[in-house]
């Protein structure tokens, strides 16, 4: 017997939530012309939406060919910036790392969507389609047990907001506005509030992942 069925709408709704947190975040960048973490927060975005369409069969909209292709375009993306920051700032874990490991496990979860055990309760909808190949389990676990890390991690960190802007160089932010709207932009970008979105995205995940297997 697999989680209960409110466990699913409660992660479905915990990531429309970071979805609609980032587009905030993306929404706010934009007149501060403030470029560092934008990635990150898109990525986010589509993460959100996808998985709330996987843990809610009803929510998913779209063509899975479209998806895959976002994914695989975010993938390559933050590929090649962890290779430039390794270029720049010589062997460290860059935090693109982890949102190309995270861009390739959503990849994964619609080349092989349905699993044995729980998992095939989770969103039908991905399952049309899709071939009788399962997901390897070993690969499965390791990137879950990599997300669960991360969000360890990224609790844990005194750098705060690293997990959207990374560790080296100055961030060049701008400065919000006076009154309640730049209130409301001060509290939005605060390093730990964008430390917590990414934390929930990567507890969700992995539980994709496990119900997977």
């Amino acid at each position: 017997m697999g989680p209960p069925t409110w466990l699913y709408y409660f992660f479905a709704l915990v990531m429309l939530a970071v979805a609609a947190y980032c587009i905030g975040l993306v929404v706010i960048s934009l007149p501060l012309r403030q470029t560092a973490g934008r990635d990150v927060d898109v990525a986010h975005v589509f993460m959100g939406v996808s998985m709330a369409g996987m843990f809610v069969a009803h929510w998913a909209f779209g063509p899975n060919a479209l998806w895959e292709l976002v994914f695989g375009a975010l993938t390559i993306w933050f590929s090649v910036r962890t290779l430039q920051s390794l270029q720049r700032f010589g062997w460290h874990v860059p935090h693109h790392a982890i949102h190309a490991a995270m861009s390739f496990a959503m990849l994964l979860m619609y080349w092989f969507p349905m699993g044995s055990g729980a998992g095939r309760s989770v969103s039908m909808s991905m399952a049309m389609g899709a071939s009788s190949a399962k997901l390897d389990p070993g690969l499965g676990l390791l990137l879950a047990m990599a997300f669960f890390a991360s969000a360890i991690f990224t609790l844990a960190s005194p750098v705060k907001g690293a997990s959207h802007h990374g560790r080296h160089g100055a961030q060049a932010v701008g400065s919000p506005g006076s009154g309640a709207v730049g209130t409301l932009e001060r509290v939005a970008t605060l390093p730990w509030l964008e430390d917590a979105s990414h934390v929930v995205m990567c507890v969700g995940m992995g539980f994709m992942l496990i119900l997977m297997l």
